[in-house]
């Protein structure tokens, strides 16, 4: 099975780089990434699409729906973006009360309205699980966030903590993946022992003049 992770397309808010609430919507360059993305999506025949509930994956899983012929997008609350307390929607994702806050996820603390590092592993395990059912022929698109999409890619053979050092390797890569970005993903029944999950690589679609 081939699982293609594609991240949704820019909004005001990671222009301004803030953390934003579930509906905030694409904006117009957004637009313009979500179909360059479908361009690429429908030359690969994709069998199934999944998207994030919230609305900027919703908007850019309905672009790429609408290359790709027959199919009907279903959404999956499993592959929605980390849940952040809501004090800290609108906060630079470089200032104090962000870094405060991601050590402490990373500490395993459960904020009130938010889930702890623990919570979020449980539920990209859940995500995993939904597309490892899917049949092995299967061409699946995912349209998801940077951090979701890169802590499943984290934790594609593994339900461990990341290390100290890996997290930071890791949150580099959130900071940096960019709108619109397509993640190739391969999967197939394990033998005993080993890890069904391979990644080959990702693809950015749209640069941004």
């Amino acid at each position: 099975m081939d699982v293609y992770f594609v991240r949704h397309g820019q909004t005001d808010g990671n222009l301004a780089k803030r953390h934003q609430h579930s509906e905030t919507p694409l904006n117009e360059v957004g637009q313009k990434q979500a179909e360059i993305a479908a361009w690429e999506i429908s030359e690969l025949k994709p069998t199934h699409i999944i998207s994030s509930t919230q609305l900027r994956a919703v908007q850019t899983t309905k672009i790429i729906a609408e290359y790709c012929e027959g199919i009907i997008p279903d959404t999956h609350y499993a592959f929605e973006e980390l849940r952040r307390p809501r004090s800290l929607v609108g906060n630079r994702y470089v200032g104090i009360s962000t870094f405060f806050y991601v050590t402490s996820w990373f500490l395993g603390v459960r904020h009130e309205d938010g889930e702890s590092y623990g919570d979020f592993i449980i539920r990209v395990r859940e995500a995993r699980k939904h597309l490892e059912v899917l049949p092995k022929d299967s061409r699946v698109v995912v349209v998801s966030h940077a951090v979701f999409t890169n802590i499943f890619l984290e934790h594609l053979c593994s339900d461990q903590p990341m290390s100290f050092w890996r997290a930071v390797k890791r949150f580099w890569q959130i900071f940096t993946i960019r709108n619109a970005t397509i993640i190739h993903l391969k999967y197939h029944e394990p033998i005993e022992g080993t890890c069904g999950w391979q990644y080959l690589g990702s693809m950015r679609v749209f640069e941004k003049k």
